[in-house]
C-alpha cells in the first residue's frame, strides 16, 4: 500500500515535467525577428477525452504584441479539403451521387467552366474521363494554380491583394494561366496534388444541394457539431467577432490579404478546439458511417517524399503511429490516430519554417505519451 501511495504521489510530477518540457520545446521555435517569423505555435492533443493544450508566442493587436492563449482562430487552408470530402461521402450515403460517376454529369451544364476543355494533353481532351473519386484522391492530372504557375499567380495576386474571388473567377484565372493545357497525366494514371480538384468538387456539391458551399458546410458539419468558431472566410459572416492570428509566407503577412481564391480548396477559419471536435466526430461515425470512413482512409501511393493519400485525407506516421488527417499551407494540421485514439490539431503560423514541423510534432507527441 505504501508503495502504491508513493507512485500515486509522484505521478503529478511526471505530468508537470511533460508540460514543462513541451512548453520549453514549443517556446524554443518562436522567432519574431527572422525573415521567416514564427510568432506563435498553437497545439492541442486529445487522448481518450484527456485534453492537453500548448501555446507559445504572441499575436499582433494593433501595435501591441499580446501573448497567445491557444484559443485563437487561424486559416486552416487545405485542411478544408477534409470537410469537402466528408460532405461528398455524405452525399454518396444519401444516394445523391456515386464516387465512380463521371464529374461531367454535374459540371457540363456550368457555362463558365467550359468543362470539356478543362483537361488537355497534347491537344487531346480528357475531362470527360474524370470521376468524382479521381477528384477526391487527386488522381485527375489537373494542373494547380499555385504550383504550376506559382510566379505568374503571385504576380497576378499582388497586383490586387484585396480582390474578392468567386468560383467563376477562380476558373477564369485557371484558363488565363493556360493551366488547362498543362495537365500532368490522364485521369487515374497518376497522382498530382491540385486545388482544382476541390474547386470542381465544391461546384458539384453546390449543383446537387442548390445552395452555396459555405451554407452547406454550415448545415452539414458546423451546426450539428456546434463548431461556433469555424466559418468560411470571405464567403459568410462569422457567428462571433473573429480572433485571428496572423499567418505568414516568409516575411509576407498573408492575413492582410484577401485569400478568397482558396474557396473549397482551403477557405475555412477555425480553432484547434473546433478541429478536434470535427476529426473525432469523423472517426466516431457522427459525420459518415464506418464504410464511408474506410473508403476515405484507403490511402494509395502518391509520389516520392509525399504521404500516402486517400479521399481528401493523408496518412502520416508519427513515431510509428499512423494518423489520418490533412495539412494546411500555413503550417496547420488536423488528424486522428485510430490505434491510440489520439486527436491532434496545430497551427504554426509560418508556411516556410526553418525547422521540420514533422520532427517538432513527433517530439511533442513522444513527450506526451500516455
Amino acid at each position: 500500500m505504501r508503495a502504491l501511495l508513493i507512485i500515486i504521489s509522484i505521478l503529478p510530477l511526471f505530468t508537470f515535467s511533460q508540460v514543462d518540457k513541451t512548453n520549453a520545446l514549443i517556446d524554443s521555435k518562436i522567432d519574431l525577428a527572422s525573415e521567416h517569423p514564427v510568432q506563435n505555435i498553437l497545439i492541442q492533443l486529445d487522448h481518450l477525452n484527456h485534453r492537453r493544450s500548448y501555446s507559445a508566442g504572441v499575436r499582433i493587436k494593433g501595435e501591441e504584441l499580446i501573448p497567445v492563449t491557444g484559443n485563437e482562430q487561424f486559416r486552416i487552408a487545405s485542411s478544408t479539403k477534409l470537410f469537402v470530402s466528408t460532405i461528398v461521402l455524405q452525399l454518396m450515403e444519401e444516394g445523391k451521387l456515386d464516387l465512380d460517376e463521371k464529374a461531367s454529369k454535374y459540371l457540363k451544364s456550368i457555362s463558365f467552366l467550359n468543362f470539356e476543355n478543362l483537361h488537355t494533353i497534347n491537344d487531346r481532351k480528357f475531362a470527360d474521363e474524370i470521376t468524382i473519386k479521381n477528384l477526391l484522391s487527386h488522381r485527375t492530372g489537373l494542373a494547380d494554380i499555385y504550383t504550376d504557375k506559382e510566379e505568374e499567380f503571385f504576380d497576378y495576386f499582388f497586383e490586387n491583394p484585396d480582390k474578392k474571388y468567386s468560383s467563376e473567377l477562380i476558373i477564369e484565372l485557371y484558363y488565363n494561366l493556360d493551366l488547362n493545357k498543362m495537365s500532368h497525366n490522364e485521369p487515374d494514371k497518376g497522382w498530382y496534388y491540385s486545388d482544382m480538384n476541390y474547386v470542381l468538387l465544391g461546384l458539384i456539391i453546390e449543383q446537387i444541394e442548390k445552395k452555396s458551399l459555405a451554407q452547406i458546410v454550415r448545415n452539414r458539419i458546423l451546426e450539428p457539431l456546434q463548431m461556433r468558431e469555424t466559418y468560411f472566410e470571405f464567403y459568410e459572416e462569422p457567428l462571433q467577432k473573429p480572433n485571428l492570428i496572423d499567418q505568414y509566407v516568409g516575411n509576407l503577412n498573408f492575413s492582410k490579404m484577401n485569400t478568397s481564391f482558396d474557396w473549397s480548396g482551403g477557405g475555412l477559419v477555425s480553432t484547434n478546439n473546433d478541429l478536434i471536435i470535427f476529426i473525432k466526430s469523423l472517426f466516431n461515425s457522427k459525420l459518415v458511417n464506418r464504410q464511408s470512413l474506410e473508403k476515405m482512409i484507403d490511402v494509395k501511393f502518391s509520389k516520392n517524399n509525399e504521404d500516402r493519400y486517400g479521399l481528401g485525407i493523408y496518412e502520416t506516421n508519427y513515431n510509428g503511429n499512423i494518423y489520418y488527417g490533412h495539412y494546411g499551407f500555413y503550417g496547420t494540421y488536423v488528424g486522428y490516430c485510430p490505434e491510440t485514439k489520439t486527436a491532434l490539431s496545430y497551427s504554426i503560423n509560418q508556411a516556410m519554417t526553418k525547422f521540420s514541423n514533422h520532427d517538432l510534432i513527433s517530439e511533442i507527441l513522444e513527450l506526451n505519451e500516455e
